[in-house]
């Protein structure tokens, strides 16, 4: 009976010790766990702020009809309508008809918001609304009249990327390959040229001449 007695304690025992081993067990695999989790958060955290520090900026100056003119910072790839409204928007009295804005921004750029009395007063005059002598108002509406067409044979890398849609980069890939190939042939020539397709020829055919 006593032999029994002492099978059944040291069973017990043995028993005790193995639900101890595995509780402990399972104790230690929840802890790597939980470091794992937090070693990807703080990874993925890291990786967050790299992208956030890529992101590129120009900076600009706003004259004129808005309610807070003043040279402020924005995202490359923003648009002049962009900037406005970071200025805190038109005044009651400005005059955007000359202005494009959905004009994308460079750093640099010069935009002037007129008043409606200004517009009024250089067109009864007979003088410059945008391309005057004194300043260049980035933000203006280029003329696509027949004498001001680009010339894609000799244009510069500014006026290149006056025509809408073409940044600094295409006017730059323009140059290289004039520089290499030669002139022009035809306006069509131009989509033979990187990044130019038919998408962007279609926006800027009516504004370019060779």
């Amino acid at each position: 009976m006593k032999r029994f007695i002492y099978i059944l304690i040291g069973l017990s025992l043995i028993l005790g010790c193995v639900i101890f081993v595995l509780y402990r067990n399972n104790n230690d695999e929840d802890e790597v766990v939980v470091d794992i989790l937090k070693d990807d958060n703080d990874k993925l955290e890291k990786k967050d702020t790299k992208v956030e520090e890529k992101v590129d900026k120009v900076t600009v100056d706003i004259k004129g009809m808005v309610n807070n003119p003043g040279v402020y910072e924005i995202d490359v790839g923003k648009r002049i309508n962009d900037v406005i409204v970071l200025a805190g928007g038109l005044r009651e009295e400005a005059d955007t008809s000359n202005i494009n804005l959905a004009k994308v921004v460079t750093d640099e750029m010069a935009i002037i918001i007129y008043s409606k009395e200004e517009v009024l007063e250089k067109y009864k005059k007979e003088v410059c609304v945008c391309d005057c002598s004194y300043i260049t108002n980035d933000a203006c509406i280029n003329d696509t009249s027949d004498n001001t067409l680009v010339n894609i044979n000799t244009a510069s890398k500014e006026e290149l990327m006056s025509l809408p849609g073409l940044g600094e980069a295409k006017a730059k890939e323009i140059i290289e390959y004039r520089e290499k190939n030669g002139n022009f042939k035809l306006i069509d020539d131009l989509m033979n040229v990187s990044g130019i397709g038919e998408a962007v020829f279609a926006k800027i055919k009516d504004y370019i001449t060779i």
